[in-house]
């Protein structure tokens, strides 16, 4: 099994602990959090599609797998763009149903992230997940 990989974390990590610092209201921690949890998402695919670590790239415009070297199949491409707009649409219906017995700001705030995260990251355009998807249904 290769190990995982970073390409060029520093000047993200830069920006992203510029970013934390000045977070006084924790929404962009929340924010943050869908977006690993989305990225998890495809991890975990990855790992189930190919049994090996995937390389992600860090950038300003967020985190990202590699697979470029990866020789996937159409539905298999089309199930790996998935699984990261799926988990946060998950998890957004699991926390409010969760909701109905205790509710906090904290669980609306998490809730909205993933579904802005998972609804985004849905739309046909530049590197978004639904981009991949709408590619690999088409001839």
């Amino acid at each position: 099994m290769r190990h995982l990989r970073v390409r060029r974390p520093v000047l993200f990590l830069a920006a992203l602990w510029f970013v934390l610092y000045r977070d006084h209201t924790g929404l962009v921690r929340v924010g943050l959090l869908a977006a690993l949890l989305h990225e998890c998402g495809h991890v975990a695919a990855w790992l189930a599609l190919t049994k090996s670590l995937p390389v992600l790239r860090f950038s300003l415009r967020g985190i990202g797998l590699d697979a470029s070297a990866a020789l996937l199949t159409r539905g298999e491409t089309f199930l790996l763009a998935l699984a990261g707009p799926l988990t946060n649409l998950v998890l957004c219906a699991a926390v409010l149903g969760r909701m109905q017995l205790s509710a906090s700001y904290w669980g609306y705030f998490f809730a909205a992230a993933n579904l802005a995260t998972g609804l985004f990251s849905l739309l046909p355009l530049g590197d978004l997940d639904g981009r991949r998807m709408l590619q690999c249904l088409l001839p």
